[in-house]
């Protein structure tokens, strides 16, 4: 006991319990209010959810992109089995289980300190973790289920490990790098343009070349493996869609486009560099780097993305609390065959409405193709939204209904009953 508290009262020791205090309760205060649960986080859990309660696959979640052949694009099923525990340990809670990733994300940045600290030192170690921790990008990822998140803790892990076997090649290193390449295939196709300049680096000086290569790609094989036996079982059906995919881009004919989030896995890298940018501020002058440091706290605190009252992203006035109530309204009050829809986004499916429903409350609608000729269909919309001008299909291929406001849903929206 003494040891521990000894351990405890040194300095270091000190700062990192105030950073991750701090950086916990910038993540958990008023937690329910601000998590995002909308149709990505839905559509996860759905997909989970069907590994539970129809059968495995070895599909993962279905991208909201296809190539020119009308074929769909499926992450890997890595991420949904990761949640199927989740799912059983919270209930099909999902606020509980957007607990993990936020402390997915507290846990990435502890890392990173380790990571620094032991390949450089500890200030540039605090640092690091500080400017990660308090980056409003990672605030607002440790509020949602989603794959991407996991995509820092991959990077910082390839970091690392580059780093070892850079300046002592060691086949083991190359196994984990495949694995960890692998894994972050599996999370974001775009993974491939990192894990192929990973395997040039890793490859460059070392003598043994050829089993080092083999090493690798055995380890993506490992990572990905869901993927892989789909397509060896399926006329690799991935391989083949992302190919058209990417000539469908390169002439210009697919819906690709940039996005930061594609630069997740670089999010470490880049607090490290910031880190060691604010070294050497500090160094040159005390007063400028402590300014520096201000600066960066105000606009990540002071962000869009950021707020300690609301969800950053769902539609404003909304929360999943006001998701589940609706939902169990729909619930009680629906009889025989009838489906959901949202016009609030592109997802006029309402995946997040078919997640209470079915999975939290027992009661399942019709499928998410099944709208034509419906009796009984339920919208959320806003309070003033004009159903006889709606162009939503999943609105109209019902035909003429008898509407009724159910009930109001936060501020500004409502459930709508549609009834032949």
């Amino acid at each position: 006991m003494k040891n521990f508290l000894k351990i405890l009262l040194k300095k270091n020791s000190l700062i990192l319990i105030v950073v991750f205090l701090l950086a916990g309760f910038e993540r958990f205060y008023n937690f329910p209010d601000r998590v995002t649960f909308w149709s990505e986080q839905a559509r996860s859990l759905i997909v989970s959810a069907n590994y539970i309660k129809e059968k495995p696959s070895l599909l993962g979640q279905e991208y909201f992109r296809e190539d020119s052949n009308s074929h769909i694009l499926y992450s890997g099923a890595l991420f949904n089995y990761a949640l199927v525990p989740l799912l059983l340990i919270s209930n099909y809670e999902p606020v509980t289980i957007t607990v993990f990733f936020a402390l997915l994300n507290l846990f990435t940045g502890f890392v990173i300190y380790w990571v620094v600290k032991r390949l450089y030192n500890v200030k540039l170690a605090v640092l690091s973790l500080i400017l990660f921790l308090f980056n409003d990008f990672m605030i607002y990822h440790s509020l949602f289920i989603w794959n991407y998140n996991l995509l820092p803790l991959i990077g910082i892990f390839t970091f690392y490990f580059s780093i070892l076997n850079h300046k002592k090649p060691n086949t083991k290193n190359i196994f984990i790098l495949g694995l960890l390449s692998g894994i972050g295939i599996s999370l974001q196709f775009l993974y491939i343009l990192i894990a192929l300049p990973v395997l040039v680096f890793n490859i460059w000086k070392n003598k043994k070349y050829i089993v080092s290569i083999i090493t690798f790609i055995l380890g993506v094989a490992i990572g990905n493996f869901p993927m892989l036996l789909f397509d060896l079982k399926h006329n690799f059906y991935h391989l083949r869609t992302l190919t058209q995919y990417l000539i469908d881009t390169l002439r210009g004919k697919s819906d690709a486009g940039f996005a930061y989030y594609y630069l997740l896995p670089f999010w470490p890298v880049f607090a490290i560099i910031g880190a060691w940018l604010v070294t050497k501020i500090l160094k040159f002058n005390i007063a400028i780097g402590i300014i520096v440091l201000v600066l960066y706290f105000y606009f990540n605190l002071a962000s869009s993305r950021v707020s300690f009252n609301s969800p950053t992203g769902m539609p404003k006035g909304i929360t999943i609390n006001d998701i589940e109530k609706a939902s169990k309204i729909i619930v009680g009050d629906a009889k025989g065959n009838f489906n959901v829809s949202e016009v609030l986004d592109f997802d006029k499916r309402a995946y997040v409405l078919r997640y209470f429903v079915e999975y939290k409350y027992g009661k399942k609608p019709l499928d998410e193709v099944s709208y034509v000729n419906l009796k009984l269909l339920y919208v959320l919309a806003q309070n003033n939204y004009d159903f006889k001008k709606s162009s939503v299909w999943e609105v109209n291929a019902g035909g003429s209904y008898k509407l009724d406001k159910l009930t109001d849903v936060g501020q500004g929206y409502s459930i709508f009953k549609l009834e032949r």
